[in-house]
């Protein structure tokens, strides 16, 4: 079980940001260029996540996170609550498992505090795959750069939040771009245990798709992004069922000038490797 939901738990994460006529096209162009600008900025996102298989039963995650993000070098801090239940045969008496949560990331170095335990954590990557964690915040500029070809596809809209990019399909005309993706941002250790790629996505069917990215009318900065998908995969034989709905919004661009994991933070956190 372990490894079907790593698996399908990496591909919807590393999933990335998709965007008629040529004002469409013009508004894109002026968002590619903003997006090589943004070093920084200010993110809330919520995440429903819904992980099944016929034997196993299903896992359900929700997040409601908030927190800072600086490009390079890669720096974050993310606070919020995450709530993960589970369903099926022999999971009747699991209660779902609700907690605060707080993370700072700069440069390599991660701690972690989860209201369960009232401890901080310094992280390692036998607890947190760190350059994982790296690979999976690619910056919004070379994402825009890789649906730049799907512009076409999207429905183009204005109104008084700014400028709306609508897509809403089966995704199946969306696997190079997730092929991309993976190559693009998986570590190589981890495209080694995930096997082929190719393969993997063959094995893959996205089955609806809708994607909603508002543009700020003013800046051209990217203000929301929210997407629904359903998909499923085959790992080792077996049928995963993947559904996830993200609303994230993004705010006061390039403001953020420094993120520091705090002396208290350092001082009583215990150290996480061999937990």
């Amino acid at each position: 079980m372990k490894k079907w939901l790593l698996t399908g738990f990496l591909v919807v994460m590393i999933f990335g940001l998709a965007a008629c006529g040529e004002d469409a096209e013009e508004v894109y162009t002026k968002a590619l260029e903003a997006s090589e600008k943004m070093e920084s900025a200010k993110v809330a996102m919520k995440m429903n996540q819904e992980i099944s298989m016929a034997d196993e039963g299903k896992v359900v995650i929700e997040s409601d996170m908030e927190g800072s993000v600086i490009n390079d070098p890669l720096a974050m801090h993310q606070k919020g609550t995450m709530l993960m239940s589970m369903e099926g045969e022999g999971m009747e008496n699991e209660m779902p498992l609700e907690m605060d949560t707080e993370i700072y990331l700069v440069e390599d170095e991660m701690y972690i505090f989860e209201s369960l335990s009232q401890q901080w954590i310094k992280a390692d990557s036998s607890l947190v795959p760190i350059d994982t964690l790296t690979a999976n915040q690619p910056d919004v500029s070379e994402q825009l750069k890789m649906m730049e070809k799907y512009v076409e596809d999207f429905e183009f809209d204005k109104s008084d939040d700014g400028f709306i990019f609508k897509l809403t399909a089966d995704g199946e005309g969306f696997k190079e771009l997730t092929k991309d993706m993976l190559e693009e941002y998986l570590p190589q250790e981890l495209s080694e245990q995930l096997g082929d790629i190719t393969k993997m996505l063959e094995d893959m069917e996205i089955k609806a798709l809708s994607v909603e990215m508002v543009i700020d009318n003013e800046t051209y900065d990217l203000k929301t992004y929210n997407m629904d998908m359903k998909m499923s995969m085959t790992v080792e034989g077996e049928t995963v069922d993947i559904v996830q709905h993200i609303e994230s919004d993004y705010k006061d661009i390039n403001t953020v000038d420094n993120i520091e994991i705090p002396q208290e933070v350092k001082d009583s956190a215990i150290d996480g490797a061999g937990l």
